[in-house]
């Protein structure tokens, strides 16, 4: 009987130990690095509308609608810091609603057709403001600044 019990327990410790690693492992391995994905040395402001807002670990994801200069529409994925991070710098799961008008700054998808953007800076466009003529810039020049900061239209 006492055999039993320390079997049971050590096959127990055994198990909790290989589900421990394995949580440990998932992040590592569901991580890439940016510059694999993005093209680090450029950067390109988009204006469109909020499709959807994920605030989460380890990216948050928004979906973007951006009208191009032939009158289309497409939808971009734009990947960004952990929710974490961007807690930290005033952003919370409410930041974002669909509808609601932005322009980021970002890198590039290394592949142009997949419409993706690691985004830099992030800045609400009220409706009726007129759009900034510094071609994202400012926007450009500060990256992960709150949602409360100071529009770089107005600077």
């Amino acid at each position: 009987m006492v055999q039993e019990v320390g079997r049971s327990r050590t096959r127990w410790l055994g198990i909790l130990m290989t589900a421990g690693l394995c949580l440990l492992a998932t992040p590592l391995v569901a991580h890439h690095a940016v510059g694999q994905l993005y093209d680090e040395e450029r950067t390109v402001v988009l204006e469109g509308e909020v499709v959807s807002f994920r605030f989460g670990e380890p990216h948050t994801m928004v979906q973007l609608r951006v009208r191009d200069g032939q009158d289309e529409v497409h939808t971009w994925a734009l990947e960004w810091r952990g929710a974490s991070q961007l807690q930290q710098h005033g952003w919370t799961d409410r930041a974002l609603s669909p509808g609601d008008p932005v322009r980021i700054c970002g890198n590039p998808g290394r592949d142009p057709g997949a419409y993706r953007v690691y985004l830099l800076n992030l800045e609400h466009r009220p409706s009726g403001r007129p759009t900034t003529t510094d071609a994202g810039e400012g926007l450009c020049a500060l990256t992960l600044r709150g949602p409360n900061a100071t529009s770089t239209a107005s600077r």
